[in-house]
């Protein structure tokens, strides 16, 4: 019943659906204890991403909310980094992040890639806050925040050879399937499928390209606490430190044909 209600969300009220689910995870971390975490990590490291394709990406204070250990350790969704580099090392007309939360992505790309331009969509006032105050700290003007981004939008105004990431809750099956912008046949796109949500959306998403891309897929790992550096922590603190608090995940990596 919950994932029907979910579908019938994302159909109806898409914007509504997307803004109360990305809204909840910084409230979360109230909920989990992690602010003492954070602290002591901050202390101890400072702000800057310790390794990883982001290093040296500067994490405002807004980030302080979040689960910060993997984002500051450079642990984040290492499963990516491979295609991360690549991306870093390629040529795009546009980067879009959909769901974009503090901006780890969208401002980490920009310094990367300063010519770029980069727009962050996210429902969640807090989160166009944040990326907002990320980008001023990593002095990236080449970033544009926005709320909603729908699949009108997408028609309207993607342009060819874009970078498209989405972490959007579940609701990457109704932007992709309702879009119909010849724009997406040549965009590279990585995707969090988020079947826990919804478990038809991998599925959408993978018959909505698969004429027109190459797919590649990767899923989530545990991860220990990086070698050295974290004495300051109790074991159990440091595996929590490098770990995202969340359940197992899958990411589609897909890349045009005609490339």
């Amino acid at each position: 019943m919950k994932r029907w209600l979910k579908r019938a969300a994302f159909a109806l009220a898409p914007e509504t659906a997307t803004a109360v689910l990305s809204a909840r995870s910084h409230r979360l971390v109230r909920d989990w204890g992690l602010w003492d975490l954070n602290r002591k990590l901050i202390a101890h490291l400072g702000p800057a991403v310790q390794a990883g394709p982001f290093q040296g990406l500067v994490l405002s204070p807004m980030t302080y909310e979040e689960h910060l250990g993997p984002f500051l350790l450079g642990t984040y969704e290492a499963e990516l980094h491979p295609w991360l580099v690549a991306v870093i090392g390629g040529r795009f007309s546009r980067i879009l992040d959909v769901g974009a939360k503090f901006g780890y992505y969208a401002v980490g790309l920009a310094r990367r890639m300063p010519g770029t331009p980069v727009l962050a969509f996210d429902t969640d006032w807090w989160a166009r806050a944040a990326t907002r105050e990320m980008a001023t700290a990593n002095r990236t003007p080449s970033v544009s925040v926005a709320g909603f981004c729908s699949p009108r939008w997408l028609d309207r105004y993607l342009t060819a050879g874009s970078f498209i990431l989405t972490d959007c809750e579940g609701y990457e099956g109704e932007l992709f399937r309702r879009a119909s912008t010849p724009a997406l046949d040549t965009a590279t796109l990585l995707v969090e499928s988020h079947d826990n949500l919804s478990p038809e959306v991998g599925m959408v998403v993978r018959q909505r390209f698969a004429r027109t891309h190459d797919l590649a897929v990767v899923t989530s790992v545990s991860r220990t606490a990086p070698p050295g550096g974290l004495g300051f922590l109790t074991p159990a603190e440091a595996e929590t430190a490098a770990n995202e608090v969340r359940d197992p995940q899958e990411w589609l990596l897909f890349t045009p044909k005609s490339s």
